[in-house]
């Protein structure tokens, strides 16, 4: 049987050809976003694998903080782990729509702080190896991927604001 192009993809062809549309620019991701083809189900399987799995070790990394504090290996699993979680997503929206989403300027503070704490913790653990300053920086991550999380979600960082302020007190007299 022989495989024919679908027809929205011909039409575009077509309209590219007659200079009614201009052609994408193909970029290395896109190229590679645009050969991966996955049926919904594999997407799923992905994305569900690619969290458990970050989970799994954000969670087994505490380990190396007890009896011993084991610094390194401790902030390295930790920030692993939640990059996995983070980037599972690309499974369902695939690479460079999420790396596009995840620069949009509404979300560009968030994800800025997000990584910033990321690279902060895994300097206050491998260069300077100090275990205070990499769990504070453990926890300003954990809060800066609350926020971005909470972009995804509409009106989910004005809900978290409105509630904070409720617990600790209003943001502006601070």
């Amino acid at each position: 049987m022989m495989n024919l192009p679908k027809p929205q993809n011909m039409l575009d062809k077509m309209k590219e050809t007659m200079g009614m549309k201009e052609p994408k620019e193909q970029t290395l991701l896109g190229d590679l976003e645009d050969s991966i083809t996955l049926t919904k189900m594999q997407r799923l399987y992905g994305f569900a694998f690619c969290f458990g799995l970050g989970v799994f070790l954000s969670f087994m990394s505490t380990f190396f903080l007890f009896p011993i504090p084991r610094v390194k290996k401790f902030a390295v699993i930790y920030t692993f782990g939640n990059l996995l979680s983070m980037g599972c997503t690309c499974f369902l929206v695939g690479p460079w729509s999420q790396i596009k989403n995840m620069f949009k300027s509404h979300r560009l503070l968030a994800t800025c702080t997000y990584l910033g704490f990321i690279f902060l913790t895994l300097l206050a653990a491998l260069k300077l190896e100090n275990l205070l300053l990499t769990l504070v920086c453990l926890i300003c991550q954990c809060c800066a991927l609350v926020w971005y999380c909470l972009t995804y979600l509409p009106f989910g960082q004005r809900m978290l604001k409105s509630c904070l302020g409720k617990c600790i007190g209003d943001f502006d007299e601070w």
